[in-house]
C-alpha cells in the first residue's frame, strides 16, 4: 500500500475542495476552523513521535478526520440550496403558469383520479377546477399564482355559504401538494363535492371586490 505523508494528503485535500462544486458560498466559521486544522495536520512530522507506528496511526486518523470534513462541507453548503429550490416550489399557486385546461378538463381529471383510487390527485386536481371555474366566472381574479387559501377567502366574498368548505377544501390540498401527505377517499370527495355544487352555485350580490384594492 502506497503511503501518503500529511502534506500530500492535505494537498489532496484542497484540490477536492477547489472543484466547482464546492465553490459559490461565503467563508463561514466552519472553513476556518477546518482550515487551520488541515494547517495542522500539514505541520506533523513523522519523526516527532517516537516511531513509525505511531506515525502511522496519526496519518490515519488525519486522512478520516479529512475525509468527515469533505462530507460536512457538501452537506452544509447543498442544504442552502434545497432549501432554496423548496422555498421556490412553495412559492407556486394552484395553478402553473402552463396550466392552460378548462375547468371542465381539470374537473373530469380529478374525477378520473377519484375513481382510480388515486386520491391525492383527486385532491390536486379538484380544487384547481375550483380555481379555474371561478376564473373563467370572473369572480375570482388574477387566479394563476394565487395560493390554495388566498382562493378560498376570495371565494367566500361571493359564495359565504361555501366558505368552511372552501377554506377545508384548501388545507387539504396544501397538506398533500406541499407537506406531501396522504389523503383518503372522504377528503377527496369533500373537494370534488365542493367544486360540483360551487360550479352550479349562484354568487351573493356584493359591491365588495374580490381582491381588496
Amino acid at each position: 500500500m502506497t503511503s501518503v505523508d500529511p502534506g500530500q494528503a492535505r494537498r489532496l485535500l484542497e484540490r477536492e475542495l477547489e472543484r466547482g462544486e464546492y465553490s459559490g458560498a461565503h467563508v463561514t466559521w466552519w472553513d476556518r476552523a477546518s482550515r487551520d486544522v488541515l494547517e495542522w495536520f500539514g505541520s506533523l512530522r513523522p519523526d516527532g513521535f517516537g516511531g513509525a507506528g505511531v506515525s502511522r496511526t496519526l496519518l490515519v486518523v488525519a486522512i478520516v478526520v479529512l475525509v468527515a470534513v469533505v462530507v460536512l462541507v457538501v452537506v452544509s453548503r447543498g442544504l442552502p440550496r434545497r432549501r432554496a429550490r423548496l422555498r421556490a416550489d412553495d412559492a407556486r399557486g394552484v395553478l402553473d403558469d402552463d396550466d392552460l385546461r378548462s375547468a371542465a378538463a381539470i374537473a373530469d381529471a380529478a374525477r378520473a383520479a377519484l375513481r382510480a383510487g388515486d386520491w391525492s390527485t383527486a385532491v390536486l386536481e379538484g380544487y384547481r377546477a375550483v380555481a379555474r371555474g371561478l376564473g373563467e366566472r370572473d369572480l375570482v381574479p388574477d387566479v394563476p399564482g394565487a395560493t390554495a387559501s388566498a382562493i378560498a377567502v376570495r371565494a367566500s366574498r361571493p359564495f359565504p355559504a361555501f366558505s368552511d368548505d372552501l377554506h377545508r377544501a384548501a388545507t387539504t390540498f396544501d397538506a398533500v401538494r406541499y407537506l406531501g401527505l396522504d389523503t383518503d377517499e372522504a377528503a377527496a370527495r369533500q373537494v370534488l363535492d365542493t367544486e360540483s355544487r360551487l360550479r352550479t352555485a349562484r354568487p351573493a350580490r356584493s359591491d365588495v371586490p374580490a381582491v381588496p384594492a
